[in-house]
């Protein structure tokens, strides 16, 4: 057999899917979607302006202001349908979108200060993973926490300046995290029955042109999408951690991103305008908006949170 004349392009692929505006909320740090999976709507948060957005299954959207210290940072789904986990500087809450109150639950980052809560996602087993940072983003002070329903919080790994993600893989078995501010996204094996990460690695590493890497979600295919700030895109790596398809958005900062709608077909995505000098404000007018992508694949539902 004759050897190639040339090596194999191995360049993701560059698609430009149906893409449309969703909602142009202008959100000063969009964030935290969620399709809550016992009611056919999307959540998602702005995160400096302290604001709770809903946009029911005919897309109308609602909003709130959380009388909350700000930086807000997650929002996962509760044990009920209108009920949530909420984060923000001062712990996480439970949340009710019908009477609109808060009941405090936890607060592990007690007692150290200039640290804020950031992602959040509930794995396959129910446990809630919460990601925190520090609010200068200048030290390693952030830590990855693990609750278990019915326990309290537990450490599970820590040195990182901004926790982002974090996601899991299909059956479980494996975390992804960005470690945003090292312009990386970690993987660990995760154990079923106990809060504990073994096999740190790296499983994918950011150039400078791509920005940072932000939030994650986990298809079906067991893919795995990264939003990238200051990239103007998304990007979906196979389970290995190689690009296959990169997605341009008409944003600098992409946030996070999750999948929702019939059959969980959509990608929802969320951006941010914060910082953003005029003219990259005149490039980019949509910035800040929630933007849904048909991404040609299906997501997994998000479980819910029971605190036990």
């Amino acid at each position: 057999m004759k050897p190639p004349t040339s090596a194999p392009d191995c360049r993701p692929a560059i698609r430009r899917p149906a893409l449309r505006v969703v909602a142009q909320t202008s959100d000063m740090l969009g964030e935290a979607p969620l399709w809550h999976p016992l009611e056919d709507c999307l959540y998602w948060l702005d995160l400096a302006g302290g604001r709770l957005h809903r946009m029911a299954a005919d897309g109308h959207v609602a909003t709130r202001r959380i009388d909350r210290p700000v930086p807000l940072g997650a929002v996962v789904a509760g044990p009920a349908a209108g009920c949530l986990i909420l984060s923000a500087r001062d712990g996480l809450a439970l949340y009710d979108w019908a009477s609109d109150t808060l009941v405090a639950l936890c607060h592990p980052e007690a007692g150290r200060s200039a640290i804020g809560y950031n992602d959040a996602k509930v794995d396959r087993v129910g446990r809630l993973w919460i990601g925190t940072s520090d609010l200068a983003e200048q030290e390693p002070r952030g830590a990855l926490w693990c609750w278990t329903p019915g326990r309290v919080p537990v450490l599970a790994e820590a040195g990182f300046t901004v926790v982002n993600g974090p996601a899991f893989s299909p059956d479980g078995r494996t975390l992804y995290l960005s470690d945003s501010v090292g312009r990386r996204v970690l993987a660990f094996d995760v154990a079923a029955d106990a809060p504990v990460l073994t096999h740190r690695r790296v499983f994918a590493a950011m150039a400078v042109d791509e920005g940072y890497p932000d939030g994650l979600t986990v298809d079906a295919g067991g893919g795995v999408w990264l939003a990238h700030w200051d990239g103007w895109r998304i990007t979906r790596f196979s389970p290995e951690g190689e690009r296959m398809l990169v997605v341009p958005l008409p944003a600098p900062r992409i946030t996070s991103l999750a999948f929702g709608g019939e059959g969980l077909a959509t990608l929802f995505v969320t951006s941010a305008r914060l910082d953003l000098a005029p003219p990259l404000i005149d490039a980019a007018p949509l910035s800040g908006a929630l933007f849904a992508v048909e991404a040609g694949i299906k997501g997994l539902p998000e479980r819910a949170f029971i605190p036990g």
